[in-house]
C-alpha cells in the first residue's frame, strides 16, 4: 500500500466504500424482492376456491396443480434474474465510481503535482529566484510558503556564502602578491643561492602561483551575479581566439587543436565566455595523451547553440562524471596537482553557462576519449 500513489490511494478506498455499500444496498433490496416473491407465491398457493374473498379465479381443478408448479418455477427464474442483475448493477456502480474517484481525486490532486513541478526546478542555481506558488489550495498553500520560507533561508546562507568567499580572496590577494614579489626579488639578489635554497624558492613560487589562481578563480565565482551580460557574441571567432591563445600549450604537451564552428551568435558577457570555452579546451589539451588531439565543433540544434569540446584522453569514471562541476572536486588529485588545477575550472564553467541560461554536461566519456557539451541560448534575431 505504502508505494501506490495518493491518487491510486484515494481510489481504491474510494471504490472499497463504493463497494461496501453496493453490496449491502444489493442484498437488501435482494431480500426484499424474494420476500415479496416467496409471500405471492405462499399466496398462491393458499388460495382456496369458494374463499370469501372478492377475488374469483376460475381454473379448471384438475389444472390447478400443474398452474401451481409452474408459477413457483416463474418465481424462483424471476427471482435468480433479480439477484444476477441486482450483482451486474453493482459490479457496473462500482467500476464506473472507481473511474470518476480516479478522475476527480487526480484534478483534486493536481496542486500537488504542480507544486511538485515547481519544486523540482529548484537547485542551487535558481534557488534565489525559484519560488512556489502561494496561489493555490490552502493546505498546499501553506506547504508552498513553508518551502519558500526555508527557501528564501538557503538563499541568504547561499549569498552570505558568496561573499564571504570574494571578501576572503580578495583579502588575500595582497599578502600573496607581497610573498610572490619578495621571492622573485630574493631570487634576483641572490643568483648563487646554493641548490636547496633554490629549490625552496621554486617550491614556494609553484605554491604561490597556484594560490593566486585559487583566489583569482574564487574572486571571479563571487562576481559572476554582477558582470553585464549584455556584448553580442559571435562564437567562431571567440573559439578560433582561444585556440590560438592555447596553440603554444597544445605544442607543448604535443596535441593538435582542430575545430568545426558554424557562425552563430549569443548575447551574454563576452569575458565570462571566454573563460568558459578557454577552461574546457585548456582541460582538454592538460588531461590529454600525448600525440592527441582536441576538436572543437559549434552547432545549432532548436534554439541553443552546442559547443562540443572532444578529446582523446583517458576518460572519466561514470560515477565522478556529475561530481566533476562540484567546487575542488579532482577525478585524478596528484594528477591534478601537477597540472597545477585548483579544481574550480569546470565549476566555474558550469557556473557561467547556467548564469546565461545554459548548461553543460559530459556528453560521452571511454578510454578513448571524452566530449563536453555546452548548451548556450542563441541570440534572437531583430
Amino acid at each position: 500500500m505504502k508505494r501506490l500513489s495518493l491518487q491510486w490511494r484515494i481510489t481504491l478506498l474510494t471504490a472499497l466504500l463504493i463497494a461496501c455499500a453496493c453490496v449491502c444496498m444489493n442484498l437488501l433490496l435482494y431480500r426484499t424482492g424474494v420476500t415479496g416473491m416467496d409471500a405471492l407465491n405462499g399466496f398462491m398457493m393458499q388460495y382456496q376456491p369458494g374463499s370469501a374473498d372478492s377475488l374469483t379465479i376460475e381454473i379448471p381443478q384438475e389444472e390447478m396443480s400443474s398452474l401451481l408448479a409452474h408459477f413457483s418455477q416463474e418465481v424462483y427464474d424471476a427471482k435468480v434474474v433479480f439477484g444476477r442483475k441486482g450483482w451486474c448493477i453493482t459490479a457496473v456502480v462500482t467500476i464506473l465510481s472507481a473511474a470518476i474517484a480516479y478522475f476527480v481525486s487526480g484534478r483534486a490532486l493536481k496542486p500537488l503535482q504542480q507544486l511538485a513541478q515547481q519544486a523540482q526546478r529548484v537547485d542551487q542555481d535558481s534557488i534565489a529566484t525559484a519560488r512556489l506558488d502561494e496561489d493555490t489550495v490552502r493546505e498546499f498553500g501553506q506547504l508552498s510558503r513553508s518551502v519558500n520560507r526555508m527557501l528564501d533561508g538557503l538563499a541568504q546562507s547561499f549569498e552570505l556564502q558568496r561573499q564571504f568567499a570574494g571578501n576572503a580572496a580578495h583579502e588575500l590577494r595582497t599578502p600573496l602578491a607581497i610573498l610572490q614579489t619578495k621571492l622573485e626579488l630574493f631570487a634576483e639578489e641572490h643568483p648563487a643561492m646554493d641548490a636547496e635554497t633554490a629549490g625552496l624558492v621554486s617550491s614556494l613560487r609553484e605554491q604561490l602561483d597556484r594560490l593566486t589562481a585559487l583566489v583569482r578563480t574564487l574572486l571571479e565565482m563571487s562576481n559572476l551575479q554582477s558582470v553585464s551580460r549584455t556584448d553580442h557574441i559571435a562564437l567562431a571567432p571567440l573559439v578560433e581566439e582561444i585556440l590560438t591563445d592555447l596553440t603554444p600549450l597544445a605544442q607543448k604537451n604535443n596535441i593538435s587543436l582542430q575545430q568545426d564552428c558554424a557562425e552563430l551568435g549569443m548575447v551574454g558577457s563576452d569575458a565570462l565566455i571566454y573563460r568558459l570555452v578557454f577552461n574546457l579546451v585548456e582541460n582538454s589539451i592538460k588531461y590529454n595523451r600525448p600525440g592527441g588531439a582536441v576538436h572543437v565543433t559549434l552547432r545549432q540544434e532548436k534554439q541553443a547553440a552546442v559547443l562540443r569540446v572532444a578529446d582523446t584522453g583517458p576518460g572519466i569514471p561514470a560515477d565522478c562524471r556529475e561530481s566533476i562541476f562540484q567546487p575542488f572536486f579532482r577525478v585524478d588529485k596528484s594528477r591534478s596537482r601537477e597540472m597545477g588545477g585548483v579544481g574550480l575550472g569546470l565549476a566555474l564553467v558550469r557556473e557561467i553557462a547556467v548564469l546565461h541560461g545554459g548548461s553543460v554536461t559530459v556528453e560521452s566519456s571511454s578510454e578513448n576519449g571524452t566530449t563536453f557539451a555546452v548548451a548556450l541560448p542563441l541570440a534572437q534575431p531583430c
